[in-house]
């Protein structure tokens, strides 16, 4: 069976002969696998099932830090991931007067497309779009001005998710129309004790945005992929409302698994659920395994599962603990 078909499947909470898995890998991460395996492509080395085309062309300015498509500022950390932090906000003061939107960088936006139509490794295909809609509102004001516009400047703070908006619908209309299967969008709207700008302010800037986003993408018939980190049990229902297929990342941290499968099983595809934060740095290979067939079970059965990592896996992590994984969803036949 193809990778892309699997994932489909999947999606569509068929039981698959195997469950499909993704291993998402920082620059590090790859280095590290790829010296210790003497392997030259990590992603068809572990099997990946998905790939991403990223709308994403920074500027490197100087020192480690770059300037994105939207004219923020980022600084290289040594965190064990490839963001980094955002170091310079453009919109200062909460005036679209004083800042210009990009335009959509259509060429590069059909080059990526184009990349994703010409691949020929069989993989379930997604165009991804980041720091997508919140993030990239504080991105552009800081989080503490934004969740403050957010309770202070109603009419502003709409202003600017309308224009952020505006800016992805163009980018959508340019996109949709090849031949991928799937949007990942990246928009991290959670912590680990719930949302960070709370259901009710998310509902009334974030949701209305996001939706339409959605709906453009369906009109397409391709499914939506959402990346959003941290607690987000609130507005898991507004989520399945809106036509998420795909939700990523699954933190064990935050989530009783075998409840979420049970409430939400037959309408969300889960993404993740195996920790980079307090599991894979610090397990035995024979923990890695248990772990595995404990996923399997608990999420994999009747479809609706994509085996990964809850985040991009990172250096600190040994690489035989992410092969001994990958070894026991090869073998487990359902």
């Amino acid at each position: 069976m193809l990778m892309r078909q699997r994932v489909i499947d999947a999606i569509n909470h068929k039981q698959t002969d195997l469950t499909p898995w993704h291993i998402d890998l920082t620059n590090g991460f790859n280095a590290r696998l790829s010296a210790e395996q003497a392997i030259d492509d990590a992603e068809v080395f572990l099997g990946n099932h998905l790939l991403r085309a990223k709308y994403k062309k920074n500027k490197e300015i100087a020192d480690g830090k770059e300037r994105d498509i939207f004219g923020v500022g980022w600084q290289k950390v040594d965190d064990g991931g490839d963001v980094g932090v955002v170091i310079e906000f453009p919109l200062k003061e909460n005036n679209l007067n004083q800042y210009i939107f990009p335009e959509v960088m259509v060429e590069f936006a059909e080059t990526l497309c184009k990349s994703l139509e010409q691949d020929q490794s069989g993989r379930f295909r997604m165009f991804s779009l980041t720091m997508c809609f919140f993030e990239r509102a504080w991105s552009l004001r800081g989080m503490e001005n934004l969740l403050m516009d957010m309770c202070l400047e109603e009419k502003r703070t709409e202003a600017l998710f309308e224009k952020i908006l505006e800016h992805h619908l163009r980018l959508l209309d340019i996109v949709l129309d090849f031949d991928y299967e799937g949007v990942y969008f990246g928009d991290d709207w959670g912590q680990q004790t719930g949302l960070i700008m709370g259901p009710k302010h998310w509902r009334k800037y974030i949701r209305p945005g996001m939706a339409k986003m959605f709906e453009r993408v369906k009109s397409k018939g391709k499914y939506i992929i959402l990346h959003s980190c941290g607690d987000n049990r609130a507005i898991l229902p507004d989520l399945v409302d809106m036509g998420m297929d795909v939700y990523n990342t699954i933190q064990p941290e935050i989530y009783d698994l075998k409840s979420l499968k049970k409430e939400y099983g037959k309408h969300i595809t889960f993404y993740g659920g195996i920790s980079t934060q307090q599991f894979l740095p610090l397990a035995s290979v024979s923990e890695c395994r248990q772990k595995a067939l404990y996923m399997l079970e608990v999420l994999g059965k009747d479809g609706g599962f994509i085996f990964s990592p809850s985040h991009a896996a990172t250096r600190d992590i040994p690489p035989e603990n992410i092969l001994a994984m990958i070894d026991v969803v090869r073998n487990y036949a359902w």
